[in-house]
């Protein structure tokens, strides 16, 4: 690429990147307490809504990560991918109204309003190791754009990694400043340019690749079970399809609507939109890049077809967004972070509270700063989008999804209940990471405790599927003995 085009670039990416940057430190402006910070006052209407949820969910997994797994694997993961955009409907009908309704603000939180402080305090571990690990996959994702844009350097591994913590201090900046008002503010901005952007794309890519030969293109590209077979297939669409159900990040949009039909138009609205567009978007761009770029790492693949499409004009636009918008995934999970922090930690846990003087916000803020820079740290030490984030599916879908839609679906209270959730997710959890664990050490040759035939199978089989069918077979042997026991006492223990 010419200099002069690549300095146009530079120039649209800083300019558009100041124009976001500075219009979420503006929000700052309106914060007066907790609530504004935390939770945009609850006063969102379903469009922002709408805009926020797809700004979000389009960050560095579902738009750069994503596009390199379809470089990877082909048609397997255009189906794969709808898994991230279907839990959105159930969310905004059925879990999103309910957390409206009581006022909420985090998922340890309803599991508080509804099974009490034992899954209360393990939610709330959980959740924080969920929003720090989402953060840094977003910022590696804005740091894999941002090193795209300098390919002259010979030590890409340094660049990234200076791209990681610029991107990342802007985000600790700003959502520093403004919170989740910022954020949703910005999310809108960042919305309309992405699917403008998305959309010119689509366009020069579709006619390209009509009169491209795909002879290149390896024929399993184009199978629904690639060259991994059926179950893998199955089993990674339902990781995608439990791994951010119910996450930090979109509960809190769940509590931020004007009012519970806001919230569900908006919500269950967007998830619609994207499981019925955004997939086959995700296919094209992937399929243009395997024809004329074969052999790049695969997380470079959307930086380098929007490059390569477009004058530097839109390119520049179009990378800038795409930049923000991953921060915009970032700062969402910030968010949510330190509302864990402040709502379940120190106000509900340790008792503080705020004495009029503005003591909660400040020690918002602080946490915002301190968190950013441990997802900075983790991004900068492990930069693989997709790895971060199947990690975090793995720690959060096994010991959340069963509790939620039981919470959701069944009406009844009781203290067997709350200590069956209770051990559930203990053991979902304890279970799911222990089978981690034994794939990760047969992987690689340390140890062998399962057969060759077995393994086989199993590592078809991801972690947080098996954790939550896991959780399902726990809790219903717990329900089961309480059953037993109350049929054996003549219906008279208490429970």
């Amino acid at each position: 690429m010419p200099l002069s085009d690549t300095l146009i670039i530079w120039a649209i990416v800083a300019a558009y990147m100041a124009f976001i940057f500075v219009k979420g430190i503006s929000k700052a402006r309106r914060i007066g307490d907790t609530d504004d910070f935390l939770v945009a006052g609850r006063n969102v209407g379903w469009f922002m809504l709408f805009c926020t949820m797809g700004a979000t969910v389009i960050g560095g997994g579902s738009s750069i990560g994503a596009i390199g797994k379809t470089y990877d694997w082909g048609v397997l993961m255009l189906l794969v991918s709808t898994g991230w955009y279907l839990h959105f409907i159930f969310s905004g009908l059925v879990v999103a109204p309910q957390f409206r309704r009581a006022e909420l603000y985090t998922v340890a939180g309803y599991f508080g309003h509804r099974f009490g402080e034992g899954p209360r305090f393990v939610m709330m571990v959980l959740s924080l190791l969920f929003s720090v690990f989402i953060v840094a996959a977003q910022m590696a994702a804005f740091g894999s754009v941002l090193a795209t844009l300098m390919p002259q350097f010979a030590d890409m591994s340094r660049v990234l990694a200076w791209a990681i913590l610029i991107g990342g201090a802007m985000v600790v900046i700003y959502s520093t400043a403004g919170g989740l008002l910022a954020v949703i503010h910005t999310d809108v901005y960042q919305f309309v340019i992405l699917l403008a952007g998305f959309g010119v794309t689509l366009l020069f890519c579709v006619p390209d690749i009509a009169a491209a030969s795909l002879e290149e293109v390896p024929h399993w590209f184009f199978l629904p079970q690639g060259n991994r077979g059926w179950l893998f297939l199955i089993t990674t669409f339902l990781a995608f399809l439990l791994g951010e159900t119910f996450a930090p990040g979109y509960a809190t949009r769940y509590c931020v609507g004007r009012n519970v039909r806001e919230t569900r138009r908006g919500i269950a609205g967007v998830g619609v939109f994207l499981a019925l567009v955004f997939p086959a978007v995700l296919f094209f761009i992937a399929l243009y890049a395997r024809v004329h770029f074969p052999d790049i790492d695969p997380q470079q693949a959307l930086p380098m077809v929007i490059m390569q499409l477009h004058n530097p004009w839109v390119a520049g636009l179009m990378i800038g967004a795409l930049m923000m918008a991953v921060m915009s995934s970032a700062d969402s999970a910030l968010n949510s972070a330190t509302t864990i922090f402040v709502k379940d930690l120190f106000e509900h846990q340790l008792g503080w509270k705020d004495r009029g003087d503005g003591r909660m916000l400040r020690l918002a803020r602080i946490w915002t700063v301190l968190l950013g820079c441990t997802a900075i740290a983790v991004a900068v030490s492990w930069p693989d989008i997709i790895g971060l984030l199947l990690f975090t599916y793995h720690i959060w879908a096994p010991a959340v999804i069963l509790p939620v839609c039981v919470g959701a679906l069944v009406r009844k209270r009781s203290p067997a209940l709350t200590r069956n959730i209770f051990v559930t997710m203990i053991a979902a959890t304890a279970l799911t990471l222990a089978y981690r664990a034994v794939l990760w050490v047969q992987g690689r040759g340390w140890w062998s405790p399962l057969g060759e035939n077995v393994f086989g199978l199993l590592e078809n089989v991801d972690p947080s599927v098996f954790g939550v069918a896991a959780s399902c077979v726990v809790f219903f042997l717990l329900s089961l003995r309480v059953r037993m026991r109350r049929t054996g006492s003549g219906g008279s223990t208490g429970e």
